[in-house]
């Protein structure tokens, strides 16, 4: 898979499942202290997020980091 379609697939499932925990994109930013600007980037596949990030992403929505790679 290259590198574009593998970040686009990552960030969708983010989106997914941050809608699914009723969260804005406003609101994961604020509880992981990340600009909305930069979060957005993630899901739309325009930016890879860190191992770190992923991880303060997960702990804020309530899952697993392997939840995202779940296609």
């Amino acid at each position: 898979m290259i590198e574009e379609a593998f970040l686009k697939k990552l960030g969708s499932k983010i989106s997914a499942l941050r809608r699914k925990n009723g969260l804005s994109q406003s609101d994961l930013g604020a509880l992981i202290n990340m600009e909305k600007s930069n979060l957005s980037a993630i899901e739309n596949g325009r930016q890879n997020a860190s191992s770190l990030t992923l991880k303060k992403i997960a702990d804020a929505i309530q899952c697993e980091v392997k939840q995202f790679f779940d296609y």
